[in-house]
């Protein structure tokens, strides 16, 4: 139940994201459904929800592995918080004009290494996140030069400030949702 939790919220989460984008005339996906199956905007939620499994299932297994723990102890109104932090940040990010891309950026990543001192505060998590994070953006950056999505705009000034500091800030909330519906599992079979 929980891995059907952490796979829908990313599939949410990607679609959400993905109309903000559109929105903001960032970005599409092909849609040429009969030119090339894997050309078409099918995969995108779908991978964003295996992903988000991934880092849901992630978190809790290193937390155990080493010990670690987040500083707050995490419940459902913890989780709630950290979720509208985060589409607070997308949306404000999809919403406001900045004069620049250093301005962006700097903004950004103050507030996604904001979101993991509030919500994390674990070397374990922060380097999971840094991780996490250059591994998505490679992979996203792959996408692209393989066709697979494309830029609207040929000058997408504002993606590449962007997009790093949106994906660390999910890496931290999907790692958020791991650890709140890990301890959720945890308490009801404490409870049997």
């Amino acid at each position: 139940a929980s891995s059907f939790v952490t796979f829908s919220s990313g599939v949410l989460f990607s679609l959400l994201f993905s109309a903000l984008l559109i929105q903001r005339e960032v970005t599409s996906l092909p849609t040429e459904i009969l030119h090339d199956v894997v050309s078409s905007a099918w995969w995108a939620p779908f991978a964003a929800g295996i992903l988000s499994l991934c880092v849901g299932m992630l978190y809790p297994t290193v937390d155990s592995m080493y010990g670690q723990k987040p500083v707050m102890q995490c419940d459902w109104p913890y989780l709630i918080k950290c979720l509208i932090i985060y589409f607070g940040i997308n949306h404000a990010c999809m919403k406001l004009d900045y004069m620049n891309s250093v301005q962006l950026s700097l903004t950004l990543t103050a507030l996604s290494l904001m979101m993991w001192w509030l919500f994390d505060r674990t070397v374990c998590g922060l380097a999971v996140g840094v991780i996490a994070t250059l591994l998505l953006i490679t992979l996203s950056q792959i996408f692209v030069y393989q066709g697979f999505a494309r830029y609207k705009r040929p000058d997408f000034f504002f993606l590449r400030s962007w997009l790093p500091s949106l994906v660390f800030g999910a890496v931290i909330t999907f790692g958020t949702i791991g650890r709140q519906l890990s301890a959720f599992k945890l308490s009801h079979i404490h409870d049997e």
